[in-house]
């Protein structure tokens, strides 16, 4: 029979089978965020039903925003990340907004109060400098360095936004006539915690460090947190604002993306220490820069255009701050640049091209005072197997954990790099053959007695493989002294690995 003299089978008995096997459950992370989705459809929905309507909308929204605290919490829950306090600060800043939320409708929706200060100001107020806490403990993880690039950014758009802040929400509120000492106190106290929640949320999406899904989805929220306040506040004071308006859709998005930040598998790496800050100076970033430091001075001279009221001395002095942050951030930028062309930006150890600066250096100093200098290059033991079982990121991770060991086991003046992929080299100013035997072998030991991580639940044993030649001992010249040292470990991988191997003196090879 051939081909087309088989029988047809029923399209559903193939296709039926096919699909169900195919078919995945969603990520919790994109499933909470659809359920946010359907519960804003919901929101919006539930005040068609009538008298019921204000309470049905009251619990609806209330189920959202603690579906956000509830996400943060089952998130650590489940991942367990290695730094849960910035995951658990970030929480509680999030119950605190709860809490208000709920407050503020029960007053309003269900009670029907329209007192402007209530119950709900204070919890919704802690709730900022509670979340900025816990950001700022995930930015300390992240960059325990002084990553002065990435402050100076965030302070001009600070100071930016500050002055926009000023001239267009908080002196409005705190000029008003028509407003009680204690209304006016609020009125200013919520831009207030909008712009510490800016500065530090700034310094964090600035900031070194890994940029996972979780990362931008927890950047995304505090961004929509942010932009939707603004709206609120402008519409407070044009009157137009009323509860159950499309800006609480606003705040629904903030919720569904933070709380899908903690959901997701990503939300372990945030809070990783990066072993290199540097500036990322694109040309996205310098826009950005750009349009903060002119938006100040744009929106005095709308001001005046308009007969408006301005504020010539607080927009001259915070322009005055502006150009100076510019001048800082420039002069930062040309220092982290000469700085990152020695650098590895993985490892942050010292790149090839400096290693070979410092070679002719010290084998120039060495011939002065008549020292030997010594050289050891080392190669991570059957690396391209951790990458092929535990992907780049775990590879990554091996070579970082390498260079850190490296780092604590050399002795002090010694000089550490990245040769090249999974190899690195050290320069041993005036040391002797023995020493240079006994620091190969302390660096293999150090390598192969400590299993190293791959990933949060994952160790792996690793070796070296160690090569080293001295200057004049060995060789007579820093080229051969390289091509030395790359021969010996030749000789120590073909050795069988996990061993080190000196070069044989000049006297020994006449």
């Amino acid at each position: 029979m051939t081909t087309s003299e088989l029988p047809a089978r029923d399209a559903t008995t193939v296709a039926g089978p096919s699909m169900l096997s195919g078919w995945r459950r969603p990520p919790a992370w994109a499933g909470f965020i659809a359920s946010v989705v359907v519960l804003a459809g919901v929101y919006y929905l539930v005040p068609l039903a009538g008298p019921v309507g204000a309470s049905l909308q009251t619990i609806t929204y209330g189920v959202v925003v603690c579906g956000s605290v509830a996400a943060f919490l089952l998130g650590v829950r489940r991942h367990r990340p290695p730094a849960r306090t910035p995951w658990l600060v970030i929480a509680a800043g999030q119950a605190f907004t709860a809490a208000g939320e709920i407050t503020y409708d029960v007053i309003h929706l269900l009670l029907h109060s329209d007192a402007s200060v209530t119950a709900a100001d204070p919890l919704l107020l802690a709730a900022f400098p509670v979340q900025a806490v816990g950001l700022m403990l995930m930015v300390r993880r992240r960059t325990p360095g002084w990553d002065a690039p990435s402050i100076i950014d965030a302070t001009i758009i600070t100071v930016s936004a500050a002055l926009l802040s000023w001239i267009y929400l908080i002196s409005p509120s705190a000029l008003a006539t028509d407003l009680t000492p204690l209304d006016r106190a609020a009125a200013v106290a919520y831009p207030l915690g909008d712009l510490l929640l800016l500065a530090v949320a700034a310094r964090l999406v600035l900031g070194a460090g890994v940029r996972t899904t979780a990362f931008w989805l927890l950047s995304a929220g505090l961004a929509a947190s942010l932009l939707t306040d603004t709206v609120y506040g402008v519409q407070t004071l044009l009157g137009t604002y009323f509860d159950g308006s499309w800006t609480d859709a606003g705040w629904m998005l903030c919720y569904a993306l933070m709380g899908a930040s903690g959901l997701h598998a990503s939300m372990t790496r945030v809070a990783e220490p990066s072993p290199a800050a540097g500036p990322d100076a694109t040309a996205g970033r310098l826009l950005v820069l750009a349009v903060a430091a002119v938006l100040a001075p744009t929106a005095e001279l709308v001001q005046y255009l308009r007969h408006a009221p301005t504020f010539l001395p607080l927009v001259t002095t915070g322009c005055i701050a502006l150009f100076l942050l510019v001048i800082a951030r420039m002069a930062v930028l040309i220092q982290a640049q000469r700085h990152m062309a020695i650098t590895d930006a993985l490892t942050g150890l010292r790149t090839r091209r400096f290693l070979q600066q410092a070679l002719d250096t010290e084998t120039a100093r060495a011939r002065r005072q008549n020292a030997s200098l010594g050289l050891l290059l080392l190669d991570v033991d059957h690396f391209k197997h951790v990458n092929d079982t535990h992907g780049h990121h775990g590879g990554d991770r091996v070579l970082c954990e390498v260079a850190h060991r490296l780092k604590a086991v050399v002795r002090p003046g010694d000089i550490v790099a990245r040769y090249g992929g999974e190899e690195f080299a050290v320069l041993l100013p005036q040391v002797n053959d023995a020493d240079l035997a006994d620091v190969a072998e302390r660096i293999r030991r150090c390598m192969a007695n400590t299993p190293m991580a791959v990933d949060a639940q994952t160790l792996i044993n690793v070796t070296v493989s160690v090569g080293g030649a001295l200057l004049p001992d060995h060789v007579d010249t820093p080229d051969d002294l390289t091509l030395a040292t790359d021969r010996a470990l030749y000789a120590a991988k073909e050795a069988g690995r996990n061993r080190t191997v000196t070069a044989a003196p000049i006297a020994s090879r006449a």
